[in-house]
């Protein structure tokens, strides 16, 4: 048995304890090392929905993770155990046009753990242990703590933003917002060479998270 965060509605959260999952053919258990709460997290919790999606039955929530590979099935080669990864909550189905034309990013059947988008509910990763698929872990053998692991999944968001922006180098760049996915927008405007990065928000607190 794990202990897994339940969600049963608004304000409705609860420590309970969910069965021990072996991991199947192409299957990793993990071990949480550390969980982001997303905004969407918190609306669940605060609301019981995030925008359209509204829990239906008891929940799971988070999909900003890292963990520590305690077990893998068959055919898995690509961790071991003991080894820190960061997890990719998302897990297309490869078989979609969208997948087969290598954007499985607009996957027709995505499958994103911690979302109430499909019932019955996944269970997302504020759980002891969890497993998930290999093609969704990147093994880390830097020393990186796996607080920071966590990051990687919001992370990939502000990546993704400048990579669509195209070449920064030099350039003066606005980001319109210093929550979790704009601050990493800011790391990620910093890291591509722009010359300036302002960030704009209402929130004094946020302004002074993105100075830092």
């Amino acid at each position: 048995m794990s202990l897994a965060c339940t969600l049963h509605g608004p304000l409705q959260l609860s420590v309970e304890q969910l069965p021990q999952v072996e991991p199947a053919a192409g299957q990793v258990r993990l071990r949480l090392g550390a969980g982001g709460i997303c905004g969407s997290d918190l609306h669940y919790y605060q609301h019981g929905r995030a925008g359209a999606f509204a829990i239906r039955a008891p929940f799971v929530p988070g999909h900003e993770a890292s963990g520590v590979v305690e077990a893998i099935g068959a055919g898995v080669t690509r961790v071991r155990p003991g080894q820190k990864v960061a997890v990719n909550p998302a897990h297309p189905c490869g078989a979609c046009p969208a997948c087969r034309a290598g954007r499985s990013n607009l996957c027709d059947k995505m499958v994103f753990l911690g979302s109430a988008a499909i019932f019955p509910h996944l269970p997302g990763l504020f759980r002891e242990q969890f497993v998930v698929a290999e093609s969704q872990l990147t093994a880390v053998n830097e020393d990186v703590s796996l607080g920071e692991i966590a990051c990687a999944e919001p992370l990939s968001v502000g990546l993704h933003a400048v990579r669509r922006a195209g070449p920064l180098l030099g350039a003066t760049v606005l980001v319109t917002g210093a929550g979790t996915i704009g601050c990493m927008s800011v790391i990620a405007a910093r890291l591509a060479g722009a010359g300036r990065v302002l960030c704009s928000d209402p929130s004094d607190r946020a302004r002074e998270m993105a100075l830092t």
